[in-house]
C-alpha cells in the first residue's frame, strides 16, 4: 500500500485525484493517521413542489377525519 505524507500529496494533486477516480486506492499520511482519497457521491437533490403541491381538498380531508386512530404507539 503506498502512502504519500502532505507534502507529497499537495505536489501531487491532480494525479492522484485522477487515480482516485479511476477506483485506486490513494493514502495521505499526516503524522500517525491516514486518510484516503476517494470520489464523493452526492445525494439525489430534494425535489421542489410548488406551494400547496400536498394541499389536501375538504373532501379528502373529510376522509381522512374519518378514519380509526390506532392508540397503539407506532413503535412497538
Amino acid at each position: 500500500m503506498k502512502t504519500y505524507s502532505v507534502t507529497e500529496a499537495k505536489a501531487k494533486l491532480g494525479p492522484l485525484a485522477d487515480l482516485a477516480l479511476k477506483k485506486r486506492p490513494i493514502f495521505i499520511r499526516r503524522g500517525q493517521r491516514i486518510l484516503q482519497l476517494v470520489e464523493a457521491t452526492l445525494p439525489e437533490p430534494i425535489p421542489h413542489y410548488p406551494e400547496g403541491h400536498f394541499a389536501v381538498g375538504e373532501e379528502r380531508a373529510a376522509y381522512l377525519n374519518s378514519l380509526p386512530v390506532d392508540p397503539e404507539p407506532l413503535d412497538r
